[in-house]
């Protein structure tokens, strides 16, 4: 499968996956999505980041208008996730989803 083809895959998935998280009372607004290599060395990001390809995207997760900073609340998410087809969770890292491209997470 291409990059192109990819991302716009993730586009889809990642709406599924909002829709699903509001199906079941979440909210979210958008953390880090794409960035540039610039942006993302600047904020620290891995310099393998599936950010730089469009292939993922940071939500936060809010529930009765409470922003959600616990991590393990996106457990039940990344189960979904996990059917859709998307890269494993990142335990460090919860409110990351991605899909895998060649050897990037």
């Amino acid at each position: 499968m291409s990059l192109g083809q990819k991302q716009r895959k993730f586009t889809l998935m990642l709406g599924q996956l909002i829709c699903y998280a509001y199906s079941l009372g979440y909210e979210f607004s958008l953390g880090r999505g794409s960035v540039s290599k610039a942006a993302n060395k600047a904020d620290g990001g891995h310099k393998r980041s599936l950010h730089l390809l469009r292939l993922a995207q940071d939500l936060n997760l809010f529930k009765d208008e409470s922003f959600l900073t616990d991590g393990g609340r996106h457990s039940v998410l990344h189960d979904y996730w996990d059917k859709l087809g998307g890269a494993k969770r990142i335990a460090k890292d919860m409110n990351h989803y991605s899909l895998e491209h060649g050897s990037m997470k």
